[in-house]
């Protein structure tokens, strides 16, 4: 007992600057302070209270009972776990050993903001029980906290194919936050993934309405550095023993570490914002793609960037994404339709009309090929046209003929 005293003394006394003269004063010398930072003395309940005074903490801190200090410096593990994380070079087993520890001393509120970090970054079959614990240890939080594993669960319940039972719970979620706790991080969060939710589901407008109201509760680009300075920040409060300082501002580094966490979510946001603002505000639609790109790369937004910047006149730099794109999308993606649907218009859009002809003639067989009926019809249509315009009529009308019955027409054309 007296080892693990003395070097918790002696660890309070070096962030605080304090000499072992300075922290024995005026009732100690400074030998007897050594003394117990060795472990060869064990301190009187005096000389623990003296001491306590002087470092700005309570006796059960120095005992080793678990303390408002002991919480806030658990958090800054848990939020360094999460740098690590976000920096890409996270540490499963770490994340992991906090959340047992938390556990250990019951501080549920931390077990579960560590197992959803752990959830966050696996993939696979463990993922929906790291959920599912961190559900238990926040099941009986606010619910500010509580509500946070409620996008981790519609993210399994969407990988589990059940995108319907997924929307239920965000819905039900944010109707509840608006109601009683409306947390800004909490808000942005069930916003962020109910625009994903409808995206997938194919509800550009729903999905673009979520995704405005979650870009709205951004902090965007300074992020990164509010976090580092909140984490020194906290550190300061510590290590001047303003505990009550430090566990509000540790709270705060949370909040922005899983805003943070949302960047891959808020790319998508910024997709979908972009698929209804292009019809009416195309250089808007093209800045929330071009930041969309830049957060997280994806092939639907390079396409849908690349078709932008064409009917924008963009030409060059529309080929330039278009001719990345050609080299990055893997031959059975299902991007490949799109892709070569763009290249026929791009090409059609510089005049050559042999090429675009060839384009789109390779984009319905390829649409064709990867069941995008989507891709198919545009492809027919602006085929078509491109053969009237020239005077192909027959030809136009043959094409129709095919496309229709590609699209699964058969029994219209017969009747």
């Amino acid at each position: 007992m007296g080892d693990e005293v003395g070097g918790r003394v002696r660890r309070l006394r070096a962030e605080r600057g304090l000499t072992q003269r300075e922290l024995a004063e005026p009732h100690y010398t400074a030998a007897y302070v050594s003394s117990v930072e060795t472990g060869a003395r064990t301190p009187s309940g005096d000389a623990l209270r003296h001491f306590a005074a002087r470092l700005g903490v309570d006796t059960g801190e120095l005992l080793g009972v678990t303390s408002p200090r002991d919480d806030v410096r658990l958090d800054l593990d848990i939020a360094a776990a999460a740098l690590d994380f976000l920096a890409g070079n996270g540490s499963a087993p770490k994340m992991r050993k906090l959340a047992r520890r938390a556990e250990r001393i019951g501080r549920t509120r931390q077990a579960g903001l560590a197992w959803l970090w752990l959830a966050r970054y696996t993939d696979g079959d463990t993922r929906p029980r790291l959920v599912a614990a961190a559900e238990a240890a926040l099941g009986g939080d606010i619910a500010p906290y509580r509500e946070l594993a409620v996008a981790l669960r519609a993210s399994v319940l969407i990988g589990w194919g059940e995108p319907h039972h997924a929307m239920h719970l965000l819905r039900t979620a944010l109707d509840a936050c608006l109601g009683s706790h409306p947390h800004p991080v909490l808000l942005l969060t069930l916003h962020a993934f109910l625009a994903e939710g409808h995206l997938r589901l194919g509800e550009t407008t729903q999905a673009a309405h979520h995704a405005s109201a979650a870009l709205r509760l951004t902090r965007g680009d300074v992020l990164a550095e509010l976090i580092e300075n909140q984490r020194r920040l906290t550190e300061a409060y510590l290590a001047e023993g303003q505990v009550t300082d430090a566990v509000a501002a540790v709270a705060v580094l949370h909040d922005l570490l899983h805003e943070r966490a949302l960047r891959p979510v808020l790319a998508r946001c910024l997709y979908a914002r972009a698929l209804v603002r292009r019809a009416d505000d195309p250089e808007g639609a093209l800045a929330d793609l071009r930041a969309s790109r830049t957060a997280v790369p994806d092939h639907a937004v390079t396409l849908e960037l690349a078709d932008v910047c064409r009917e924008l006149g963009r030409l060059d730099d529309a080929d330039a994404l278009l001719a990345e794109a050609a080299e990055a999308i893997p031959a059975d993606s299902p991007h490949t339709a799109s892709l070569t649907f763009q290249q026929g218009s791009l090409a059609l859009a510089r005049g050559d009309l042999d090429a675009a002809e060839a384009g789109f003639a390779h984009a319905i067989d390829v649409a064709v090929l990867r069941d995008s009926r989507g891709v198919l019809a545009a492809s027919v249509d602006k085929a078509g046209e491109l053969l009237r315009d020239q005077g192909r009529v027959e030809e136009a009308a043959d094409l129709l003929r095919r496309g229709l019955l590609l699209l699964g027409a058969e029994e219209d054309l017969r009747k």
